[in-house]
């Protein structure tokens, strides 16, 4: 099959930083000589390269937009978009920077994916494998890909990821996810309050405290039921995306991968060992 047989959609790579250097540069860049983690030197190449590459290997993909580095920071030997926006803007402002950017090309995508920069074991099958259940007929306005605990965990012990422990399922969350352009620019307050909450969390701690998420949801009254079974132990996963759906006026969906690169970002200074360990394990079955 062809690639023009697949529906294709726009990539955004998230490439920046939050204002305040976090733990791992502090740790892995003393000196700041290093705009954002994305430029961050792995095996051989930059953080950032490893994921680009698995990325445009994928026939699912329209073109690569970067949020977060320019032109000269980036330097790369491939066309790729890079949308006018300072490293250190704010997550949903970034997005909307990215949907007005595309827009201005003339671009009116259903879905835009969403990708990180730091997660150098993702596969270009495990990509394939989150965008085949994007299903165009559906008309999905969000869809968030998740990893099985069992999964990461088994690669990854002690991993420290969140997960969400619904009855049927206990997922961390993965590394793509897929917004429309109506959610990001209907969603924005959201996704800025998410997004300062996840920079609160601290991997360290043993138990994650979730209350700070939970507060926000629960501005949503058709979230009240969900959040007290899930606080229960007896919400399902379809319990999460009907109520999600409902409150935010977002059709959602939930993409489940079972890989565990694909769910595993380098968050803290430790990661950077395991995951060099786990990409140089993939080296060493392709070689």
């Amino acid at each position: 099959m062809s690639a023009l047989a697949h529906p294709q959609y726009p990539v955004f790579v998230m490439s920046g930083r939050d204002a305040q250097r976090r733990k791992l540069l502090q740790t892995l860049d003393p000196e700041g000589a290093y705009k954002s983690k994305a430029l961050l030197p792995f095996l051989g190449k930059r953080l950032i390269d490893w994921q680009l590459a698995a990325l445009r290997e994928s026939p699912y993909i329209e073109e690569l937009y970067l949020l977060g580095l320019s032109e000269e920071d980036a330097q790369l030997d491939f066309p790729v978009h890079y949308v006018p926006i300072e490293t250190t803007a704010e997550f949903a402002d970034k997005l909307v920077a990215g949907v007005n950017y595309l827009a201005e090309l003339g671009k009116n995508p259903d879905l835009v994916v969403i990708s990180t920069c730091d997660a150098p074991g993702i596969q270009t099958a495990d990509i394939n494998a989150f965008f085949e259940q994007l299903n165009p007929d559906e008309a999905y306005e969000f869809v968030l890909s998740l990893v099985p605990e069992d999964v990461i965990e088994a690669v990854f012990p002690g991993s420290g990821r969140v997960v969400l422990r619904f009855r049927d399922h206990q997922l961390i969350p993965g590394e793509l996810y897929a917004l429309s352009p109506r959610a990001i620019h209907i969603g924005q307050e959201v996704i800025a309050g998410i997004s300062q909450r996840r920079r609160q969390i601290n991997r360290q701690v043993k138990k994650i405290n979730p209350a700070p998420v939970i507060r926000l949801l629960a501005q949503k009254p058709h979230m009240w039921v969900v959040i007290i079974k899930y606080l229960l132990g007896i919400a399902t996963m379809a319990d999460a995306e009907r109520a999600f759906s409902k409150s935010f006026d977002c059709k959602t969906k939930a993409a489940i991968v079972n890989d565990a690169g694909f769910g595993m970002d380098m968050d803290l200074p430790e990661d950077y060992e395991r995951l060099q360990a786990y990409v140089q394990g993939i080296i060493g079955k392709e070689a």
